[in-house]
Order: structure tokens, then sequence, then C-alpha cells
């Protein structure tokens, strides 16, 4: 046979091969199905910023493209071991190299048809777009939503993107295969391929750093396009090609070029010797045994000794992986992945830089690791649960009267206990951090609860899951494929979205508002119980794996099910049904019944009912102020309110109902009314006062017992009060935030597509529960009675005497310092300084800073962690000062949610802030802070979930903030406080806004945008 017919032959042997394991079918189905259920959700498609572009658009391909990778990379690693391992383990190693035939013709004949299948896999998401039509037919989208197929793009993708990588990454599993002659080797350097798309992403590009070293390093090149993709248009994401920068190139050359020229030296230079020479390293040898000077004979075995035969496996097991070298090295790669990700996002952060304390850390930390360890643990299972998979090996073991779950249980324990120690990496890191750069705010404690119950089960959860997926399927190949996609599908739920009930989000960390300031006790009660159902999972996910092991040659699955079930097995999967039902009961009790749990489903047609059912009716409102008494009982977490308004003037009064609260009772006039009470919102009929004022009182219970599920913090309890007025009374008005604004939503939820206005006088104050009057309250917590009194907006809030954490002492000066800067620049430019009597730290989870009635509610992040001197300095005193001037401009304007209400709220504020800063600390401090946040706008709108309309009509939370406040830096630069105050005072008289910004409130401008950078950006 000449060399070609023999390296041809090889290669189609191994493309056979390939195609008969199963494994290009399971990644077919697996990503095009992946892909289809992506592209089928909108939320996953809006957070892509492709609300309005078509679903299989070309920006779509790329970040889809490179994004899937994750999984790829280990597919790939067992494709291309392969053809080193498969004559090993039919024990034909020794004849084929004894075979006169061409060695290098050989072992690249073998690498081709691995490369050809390698290709074939990478085409999965091809072939995902290219199917995509298929939602459309069925109406599971919009047919509009999906476009012909972008053929430039899709070849781009594949010839570009994903096949040079599959080859070249190739060519490296395919050496280490060679040399190991196992596949821990290329499942390693899968793991470093995960440590180095985490460096690229993570540390340079997150920090800003060096673009083009993260493009070249990451070898996804999923940094590279999401740096374009990013900054696109609309019109660039439906059309646009990835252009081909020098990072690009740098990439490829690292990536494939060097990769495909190592391996032409080193298959030039092998030998036979070379390859019989080397064995895996895929078991450890036992120590010697030693002669012992005087043996007995055991006598007649009377009792069986399977607990110790169970602690001689997992210890066997546990040794020949924490034995190893390459164990202790990954671990050390990956704390100082966690280290370097730690500083750069901490302590170096573009808008920092930031004190590294324990409750900023650790969420990043384990945000950046935990993809990456989620992959480690699924291969590691695979690693120890196929270690002595040889063949004859398990019949041996099988014929002694151990029981089959023996070796099962003590792999579990190795499992576990690699599991454990992968997740006390991060916490580990975040401690290194702190002892490095801030010493003082150590949290050993504080670490170890995170690591335990919020980073720890889920992990386990994913063992176990993957120790049954090795269980169900006996083929090597098909197992750790069908193991390495179901671990890509659960990480990245929580983008995809289709499952948002903690519970049932397997393999996803709780989301829990960390704080030094609260701490844990508050969360141990939701993190204990969940906790509790992923390890009663874990019990019924391990039995049911011991259940199907398979027991000798002949097929009696039934019977050894059956006799499972009265052992062990059995035990553990009551106990485990029994943990299920009792954590599930209260977890449903707690989140949903009691707590205001929802699914997106469920909040899209909530407020979707609620436009239909509510908005007809809306009509203008008028209230000339009141008296409000709440009674809070901390220890049982209830709250009574009463409130008496007075001079209420409309048809009925319309109000926004926060989650617990239930109004009980309502007087007109001393005389008790019916009302309507649905979707958190509340209408009462005011017959005979369109013309004269009316009296109404209020009454309501509401119960904070409920636990949170989307990493709102408690803001109730017996360990502390943080109240603000928009938790505890109800909000008069109607809240365009409710509104659907997405035209396929709207669609959806058979709305009109046009998003209607509120009448006009029938809109919600801004940043408060009722527009101005003469408003007094009394508020009794616990026995202590506080008043108060407005003659602007009514708002107020309450904390605990602890207004800050001891960590932050020093922290609070410089706050407070900030505070008196920006207050007196303020009164400056607006004529009348802001009440900013109290300071107080404000957990994360209860929501963004404000100035409340006098009380300055500074979020804890970023504005508690920033360093004395930095941006992030100059950035808090932006928002200090944005937030003492919105208040400002909005009790005097008396504002509600008008159409354009955020140019005042949001724009002119956030413009003073940076002005001030500029007055304060130089003009080169504004211009990096303009510069920042033009990188927002860009973003922002780039990532926009719903189409971008008009300033005049944007939501509170998006582009608006960032665009308003740079457009109108020129005319808020020009005003003098005189100008300003006439300004509010036409507002809130009813004459609209400056005839000189009506240009503002359109769409976005990019001139507009650009003559701000150029004048108040930094110099060119």
């Amino acid at each position: 046979m000449n060399t070609f017919a023999l390296l041809m032959r090889e290669a189609w042997v191994e493309v056979r091969a390939g195609l008969r394991s199963g494994i290009p079918l399971l990644v077919f189905l697996g990503l095009t199905g992946y892909l289809l259920m992506s592209l089928a959700n909108a939320d996953y498609v809006q957070k892509m910023g492709a609300s309005d572009i078509a679903r299989n658009a070309p920006s779509l391909i790329y970040l889809m493209s490179c994004g899937c990778m994750f999984f790829l990379f280990f597919a790939w690693a067992w494709v291309f071991a392969q053809p080193a391992l498969r004559d090993r383990k039919a024990q034909l190693e020794e004849v084929l190299l004894a075979l006169p035939l061409s060695l290098p013709a050989l072992l690249w004949g073998r690498f081709i048809g691995a490369a050809l299948v390698g290709g074939l896999l990478a085409s999965s998401l091809i072939v995902g777009f290219l199917v995509s039509p298929v939602l459309g037919w069925l109406g599971w989208v919009p047919a509009a939503s999906i476009g012909a197929p972008m053929w430039s793009a899709l070849g781009f993708a594949w010839v570009a993107l994903l096949l040079p990588v599959s080859t070249g990454i190739g060519a490296l599993y395919y050496l280490l295969a060679l040399r190991s002659r196992g596949l821990a080797a290329p499942f390693g350097l899968a793991t470093v391929l995960m440590l180095l798309w985490m460096f690229a992403v993570v540390v340079l590009k997150g920090g800003h750093i060096n673009p083009l070293l993260a493009a070249s390093l990451d070898p996804s090149l999923f940094t590279f396009a999401q740096a374009q993709v990013e900054t696109w248009s609309a019109a660039q994401k439906s059309q646009s090609l990835l252009a081909l920068t020098p990072g690009f190139w740098l990439n490829r050359v690292l990536w494939c070029a060097v990769p495909l020229l190592l391996l032409a030296v080193v298959l030039a230079r092998t030998t036979r010797q070379g390859l019989m020479g080397r064995r895996s390293g895929a078991v450890l040898a036992e120590p010697p045994m030693l002669l012992a000077s005087g043996v007995t004979l055991p006598g007649p075995l009377v009792r069986s000794q399977w607990p110790r035969a169970l602690w001689c496996e997992a210890r066997w097991q546990v040794r020949q992986l924490f034995a190893r070298r390459i164990w202790w090295v990954a671990l050390g790669l990956l704390l100082v992945m966690g280290v370097l990700s730690g500083f750069v996002h901490g302590v170096w952060h573009a808008r920092g830089p930031m004190v590294p304390r324990a409750d900023l850390t650790l969420p990043l930390l384990s945000s950046a690791l935990f993809l990456v360890i989620a992959f480690i643990v699924a291969a590691l299972v695979g690693l120890v649960c196929r270690r002595d998979d040889v063949e004859g090996f398990g019949a041996m073991l099988q014929a002694t009267p151990a029981p089959a779950w023996l070796r099962l249980l003590g792999r579990v324990a190795c499992v576990l206990m690699a599991t454990l120690v992968l997740t006390l990496v991060p916490g580990l890191a975040s401690l290194l951090i702190s002892a490095m750069a801030a010493p003082d705010s150590l949290a050993p404690g504080f670490v170890l609860v995170y690591q335990a119950l919020v980073f720890a089960p889920p992990l386990v959860e994913l063992a176990m899951l993957t120790v049954l997926v090795h269980a169900l399927v006996r083929r090597t190949g098909l197992a750790y494929a069908t193991s390495m996609l179901l671990t890509f599908f659960l990480v990245l739920n929580h983008e995809l979205g289709l499952v948002s009930y903690p519970p049932y989000a397997m393999a996803i960390p709780a989301h829990v508002g960390v704080s030094l300031l609260t701490g844990w006790t508050p969360w141990l009660g939701f993190l204990a119980t969940l906790a509790s159902w992923k390890l009663a999972g874990c019990l019924v996910l391990l039995a049911v794996a011991a259940l199907v092991l398979p027991r000798g040659p002949e097929r009696r699955r039934l019977g050894d099910v059956r006799r499972g079930l009265l052992g062990l097995p059995g035990a553990l999967l009551a106990l485990g049904i029994v943990g299920l039902l009792g954590s599930g009961v209260l977890l449903q009790r707690h989140l949903v019944e009691q707590g205001d749990y929802q699914s997106v489903a469920e909040q899209r047609a909530e407020r979707a009912d609620w436009e239909q059912r509510w908005l007809p009716g809306a009509s203008a409102w008028q209230v000339a102020g009141g008296q409000l008494q709440v009674q809070i009982d901390s220890a049982v977490r209830q709250v009574l309110g009463q409130w008496t308004l007075d001079g209420v003037v409309a048809a009925h009064l319309d109000a926004e109902l926060p989650p617990g609260l239930q109004v009980t009772a309502v007087s007109v006039m001393g005389r008790a009314v019916a009302f309507e009470q649905a979707i958190a919102h509340l209408r009462v009929p005011l017959q005979g006062c369109e013309a004269s004022g009316c009296q109404v009182v209020l009454n309501w219970t509401l119960s904070a017992d409920g636990w949170p599920a989307e990493g709102e913090a408690f803001w109730l309890g017996p360990q502390g009060v943080w109240l603000e007025a928009r938790r505890v009374v109800p909000r008069l008005g109607l809240d365009s935030e409710r509104l659907l604004r997405a035209p396929a939503q709207r669609s959806e939820a058979g709305l009109p597509v046009a998003v209607p206005r509120l009448p006009r006088g029938a809109e919600v104050a801004v940043d408060a529960v009722a527009p101005a009057g003469h408003w007094q309250w009394q508020l009794e917590v616990d026995g202590q009675a506080l008043t108060g009194s407005s003659l602007g907006p009514l708002d107020f809030a309450y904390t605990t005497p602890v207004r800050k954490d001891a960590s932050r002492e020093h922290t609070a000066r410089e706050v407070q310092e900030d505070l008196d800067l920006m207050s007196a620049c303020v009164a400056r430019r607006l004529g009348s300084r802001p009440s900013a009597e109290h300071l107080s730290q404000w957990p994360a989870g209860m929501g963004a800073s404000r100035l409340s009635h006098g009380h300055l509610l500074l979020s804890q992040s970023p504005n508690w962690d920033v360093a004395p001197a930095g941006v992030g300095r100059w950035t808090r005193r932006a928002h200090i000062a944005e937030l003492l001037a919105r208040r400002l401009l909005t009790d005097a304007s008396d504002l509600r949610q008008a159409p354009g209400y955020l140019w005042l709220s949001q724009g002119v504020a956030g413009a003073l802030g940076l002005l001030c800063v500029e007055d304060v600390d130089g003009a080169d401090a504004r211009a990096t802070l303009v510069k920042l946040m033009a990188d927002d706008l860009t973003r922002a709108l780039g990532n926009d979930g719903e189409p971008v309309g008009a300033l005049a009509d944007a939501r509170e939370q998006g582009w608006a903030a960032s665009y308003a406040a740079l457009v109108s830096l020129d005319w808020v630069a020009a005003q003098t406080p005189a100008q300003l105050t006439a300004m509010t005072a036409d507002v809130r008289h009813g004459q609209g806004w400056p005839t000189a910004i009506l240009g503002l409130l359109g769409a976005p401008s990019d001139p507009a945008i650009a003559a701000a950078l150029k004048r108040w950006g930094p110099a060119q």
C-alpha cells in the first residue's frame, strides 16, 4: 500500500469510527436544539442586543458560534484523542505498530480523519441557523423575525471562526494523546483553554487592558466578536461581516498555524519505539507490599466488611486524583486566574480603584469562575468513573459478592471531595485579594458561608447528575459528550432563561444580595432550604445511578433494580424523595405563596393584564395632602397602614401596590366603599369628587414573610429594618414602567403594537408615592415612633441605627466629605441647598441610591467600595451630586411620569453631577467621566432589549440616563440658577418643556453624542 493510499484509508477509518461513535449525532441534535431554543426565547435574543433585527442575523451567528465553543472544546478533546487510544483499548497497539507501514502517513491519516469529524461537529451551529425558519413555520416565533439565510455570514463563521480553531486545537489534543496515551491530558488542555478564555474575557477585555492581547489569547474569538458587535448599529448587525483586525490574524496564527507546524515537526520525529514506550498515567501504582514477620490466617469469614471495603475504595480513588501533580497545578492556575480577575475587576477596575472587601469580590469571582469550574467538575467525574474501565476488570469485580454500589460510592466520595476543593477556590482567591490589598476587611467566616451555602450545592448537584449520566450511558465517548452537553445547557440556563424558579434551576447558584452590613442571618432560612432541596436531589440522582448500574453479563435489570430498592440505594432514594418533598413545600410557600416570585412569562402576562384592565379607565387626579400612619413589627415582618388623603379630585383613584400589600378597607367622606384590587393595583371609585375634593381613607396590611427570588435583599426582619416609603405605601397613580414595550411581546399578549401613553395627570409621581402636598406621617417601628412632614412629594426612609458596617468606617468619612462638597456645588448651580442630614450605606439588593426627605441612601456597590482617590471617587461624587440635584428638581417641578420626564430627572441632574465634578476635581476628571458615560451609552444602545425609540418615552433603566445627561450638558452649563428655577416652575404649572430642548426628546442622535464628546470629553 502506497503512502497516499494508507493516509486516505486511515482518514476514512477514523471518519467512520467517529460517525459510528454517536457523538456527531448527539452534538448536532444538542447544539441545534439549544440554538433553536435560544432563538425562540425573546428574552435571550434581547440580551444579545437583537430585539430589532432578525433572529438569524449575522451578529447572532458570530456570537453564538464563538460562545458555544465552551462545549466543543471538550467534544473536540474526545474526538482527537481517539486515534491515539482506540488501538490500545482493543489491545492491538503492538500489532499495528509492528506492521511495515509508514508511521507518519498512519498518524497523519488519523489526524486528518479526526479533523474532518471535528469540522463536522463545528458545523452543527451553522446547521442550526439554516433550520431556524422552522421556528416561524411552527408559530413559535413571528414569521417576520426570521430572515433569509445570510450565506456570507454563515460561511464566514464556519471558515474563519470554527474550522481553524477546530483543526489547530485538535492538533494539540492529538499530540497530547499520543504522548500521554490517555484522555486526561486532552481534557486538561480543554480546561486550560477555558481558563485562557476566562483570562481574555474577564481580565483583559473586562479590565480594558489590551484588546489586541485579549483577541489573540481567546481561542474561541468571543472577545474579538463581542468587541465589534456591541458597537454595531441595527443595520450593521443585520448585514456586516466581522472586520479582520490584527488581533484576528494573530489569533489564527497562534491557535491554528503554530499547532499544525508543531504537529508536523513532532510527527516527523516520532518513532515506533517512542510510541510503545509511553503508557497512560491513568492509574498510580500502590506502594509495595511489606512482608509481615508473622501471619495469622483470618479463619472463616463470619460477616462482611463492606464499610471497610468502601473506605479502601474511596481512599484509593482520592489518592489517584490528589496524588497527581497536574491536579495541584490546575488548582493553582485556577487560583491565580481568580486572583487576577479580582484585581482587574476590583482593585484595578477602570471605574475604581476599589477596596476588595468580601461582599464585592465573592460574587464577582464566583461568576467569573463558575463556568470553568462546572466544566472541570463534569470532566473530572468522567475521568473518575471511567478510570478502571479495563476489559475484563469489571467482570472480575462483579464476580465478587461485593454490592454493585460499592465502587460507585467510592467514586462519588472522590468526586465530592474534589468538587468541594474546587468550590473553595473563589473563596480562597477572595481572601488572598483582601489580604494583599485590604487586610483590615478580611472576613473568613463570611466567605466560608458563601462557599458552603451558595457556591457548593449547585456544583455538587452537577457532579451527581454527571455520575448518573455515566451510569446510564455505557459507551464511554457518548457518556462524555452527553455529560458535557448537559453541563453546557445547565450552566447557560440563566442566560437562556428557560427555568427561573430557583429550585428547578439545576447547577445554578442562588441569587443573593451579599452585604457585610446585613450579614448572612436573613438569608440562612432560604439558603439552607434551597441547599437541602439540592442535596436531596443529589441523593435521588445517586440512588438512581446505583439502581441502573449493570451487574454481571446477564441482562437482569428488573431483578437488580428490585433488589437494589430493598438495599442501600432504596434507602437513599426514599430519603432523597422525603427531603425533596419537605424542602419543596417550604420553597413553594415562601417564594410563591408568600413571596413575589413569578416566571418571566407570568410577569409579562401580568403587565399585559394590567394594561388591558386598568389603562382604559385611567384619568387625571389631584390630591392636596394627608396624614399617614404606619406600624411595623420587624419580629413578625408585618406592617399595618392607614392613609388619610385630603382634597382628592378625581373620578376614581388609582394606586400601584407594593408586593405583599393587601388593602382591607376604603372609605370616602366617612362612608365605606367597594374597591377593585388586582394585579398589584388598586382602583377606588369616587362619586361626586370630580369638582370638589373628597377625603379618602385607605387601610391595609402588608406581610413580608416571603423569600426574595431574584437577589433582592430582606428589607424587614428581626436583624434590621431598611425601609422606604415605596415598600409599605401604595403609590398613587399609574406607573408607565409597567407597560410592555417590545412589539413581539405586545403582539403575543394580544395588545396593539403601538405603546399607549397614559392620560395627562394620571401618572405616578417621580421618586415618590404621592405628588406635592401638605403631608404628615408617623412611623412606629417596634414601638419607636417617628414623625415627619413635607410640602413636597411624599417620600421617606428609615434604617436601623447601624448605617454602615465596621469595615467601612474610613469610607464613611470620605463619603461624608464628598457629600459636603457636592451639596455646596449643587447649591451654587441651582440656587438652593439640598437637605441631606442623614447618610446610610444602602446594602446590595435594596434598590438604587436616592435622596429621601433629607436621608441619602447611597447604594453599597460601587459607592462604598471605591478607593480614596481615582476615577471611582470622581464617579461617586458625580453620582451624589446627581442624586441631590434630582431631588431638588423633582420637588420643585412636582414631577410626574409625563413624556420626557427622564430628561429632567436624569438628564439635567446627571449633567449637573458631571459639572460639579469639574468644579471640584477639574476638567480632566469631567472628561474622563464623559468618556465612560459615552461607552456605557454605546453598550446600552447595542444591548437594549427593546426597540430604541424617543427619549420622551424611554424607560428609566436603560440608555436614557447616559444619553440624556450627555446631550444636556451644553444646555445645562449655559443656565443660571434663576433660569433653572424658572424652568422647574413652568413644569410645575403645566407649561411643558423648554423649546430649546424639544429636539433632545427624540431618538438618540449620533451627531449630538459626537458633539458632546468633542466639547466635554477628552481631547482628541
